[in-house]
């Protein structure tokens, strides 16, 4: 039990007072130790009760102490585990950018070894870019060359066949006149500057061929004229070119019929002759003759 400042205070001056007492009169010693050993016996029950609360409260802040010690024992067990997965995910990331690095050195190689490509394809590309162009050049030039060629065999071949025309002109068209001359131009020079302008006559002296003959079907008929343009490949402009070149013959007064010739015919020619009413003769097949021979009659 704890006292007061008072109490300690008066328990002083009681024991002064007690000690010249015991001094002036030594059989109450006895007396006295009599009296303080029944006063701390009488205090002891609460002195136990104190120390038995004191001991209960230490019990309970050592369990608390222990509880504790454990849960941070736990906390630290955790941590060390923490740590431990920590150090471990550590070491994997270590690898894992070892593996990085290296593989980067290795793009970076190959990156190197691609640029190093590139540059030779580079240099092959400009190469063979020169040799492209020079060889479109010669392309070029070759081409001009060729179609300079192409037009003087297609001149050649449009003579030479002209040539044939006008030689064998009965293998041509024996099956629809008979008694077939050729006509130069002289023979008409008179009638058609009668008839036609300078201009027109100019005209009419590019036509290829003139025939004249009777009709192998109706001989007494008339004799009958065959303006003929003669090609290797007839086109649509030979046709043209033969219409409006019997058309100056017939408006000197002669009985024109318009003839394409030649090996090879374009549709676009074919059509055209058929709405023109020009004959087409190919390579020795005759077609539109009909049309041609009632429009120069009529």
């Amino acid at each position: 039990m704890v006292r007061s400042e008072e109490n300690v205070a008066t328990d002083e001056v009681t024991w002064e007072e007690l000690l010249r007492l015991v001094e002036a009169r030594p059989d109450l010693l006895e007396r006295l130790r009599q009296v303080v050993l029944t006063r701390e016996l009488l205090a002891l029950p609460e002195a136990v009760r104190e120390l038995t609360e004191i001991q209960r409260q230490t019990t309970l802040q050592i369990q608390a102490l222990a509880q504790a010690q454990r849960q941070s024992e736990e906390r630290l067990s955790r941590l060390e585990a923490a740590v431990q997965e920590l150090a471990e995910a550590q070491r994997r990331s270590e690898e894992r950018l070892s593996r990085l690095e290296a593989t980067v050195q290795e793009l970076a190689e190959a990156q190197r070894e691609t640029g190093r490509q590139i540059q030779e394809l580079r240099q092959g590309l400009e190469e063979l870019s020169s040799q492209v162009h020079e060889l479109a050049q010669a392309v070029f030039r070759l081409t001009e060359t060729v179609t300079r060629l192409e037009g003087t065999v297609g001149d050649i071949k449009g003579r030479l066949l002209e040539m044939a025309y006008r030689e064998r002109p009965y293998a041509y068209f024996g099956r629809l006149l008979r008694s077939i001359r050729v006509v130069h131009f002289p023979e008409i020079e008179d009638l058609v500057e009668g008839h036609l302008s300078r201009e027109e006559v100019d005209e009419l002296l590019q036509l290829d061929l003139l025939l004249c003959g009777r009709l192998r079907e109706h001989p007494e008929r008339p004799e009958v004229w065959l303006a003929v343009e003669v090609s290797s490949v007839v086109d649509k402009w030979d046709v043209e070119r033969a219409k409006k070149r019997a058309a100056l013959l017939q408006k000197a007064g002669l009985r024109v019929v318009p003839v394409a010739a030649g090996l090879h015919s374009l549709p676009e020619a074919a059509h055209k002759a058929e709405v023109e009413g020009v004959t087409l003769a190919i390579d020795g097949a005759v077609s539109c003759w009909e049309q041609a021979l009632q429009s120069a009659l009529g």
